[in-house]
Formats: structure tokens, C-alpha cells, sequence
């Protein structure tokens, strides 16, 4: 994983926002999330609030951040419906 290039970005890029874990349980009990089949989290990397409930949850997840370990970078991806 990419974690030092990540980390660095947090503390230097003003665009990098997170979403708060309360947010994050409201929205995924508006949707109803348990009830999905999967999800994709275009945007998360390891350590978002999205990508640590669904773990809590065991929701079967595709995560596409140009920081994983992958390269799966969203804003490059051609397929995106193949993702998940």
C-alpha cells in the first residue's frame, strides 16, 4: 500500500476531507446498506470511516483510491461498472 504518499497527501492537500464515522453510520442506515449485495467505495482508502464500517459489517466492498495498493485509481478506471 502506498501509505507514506497517502499520509502526506492528508497533511498537505486542503482537498482532503474525511468523512466523520456518525455521518457515516446515518448514511448507511438511510440506505439500508445491509440490504446491498455489494458496494463501491470509489473514493476511500484505508483508513475511511466507510470502508471501516463496512468491514464491521462484513459488507462485500470494492475500494478505488488512486492510493491503494492496487493503482485502482476511480478517475482512471474505463469499466467502472465491472468494479464490483
Amino acid at each position: 500500500m502506498n501509505n507514506s504518499l497517502y499520509e502526506k497527501d492528508k497533511c498537505t492537500n486542503s482537498d482532503h476531507v474525511a468523512t466523520p464515522r456518525w455521518v457515516v453510520e446515518n448514511i448507511y442506515t438511510l440506505i439500508d446498506v445491509k440490504t446491498f449485495e455489494s458496494i463501491w467505495l470509489p473514493f476511500n482508502n484505508y483508513d475511511s470511516e466507510f470502508k471501516t464500517k463496512a468491514d464491521e459489517l462484513n459488507l462485500k466492498y470494492q475500494a478505488t483510491h488512486i492510493f491503494d495498493d492496487l493503482g485502482s485509481d476511480f478517475l482512471q478506471l474505463s469499466h467502472r461498472k465491472s468494479v464490483i
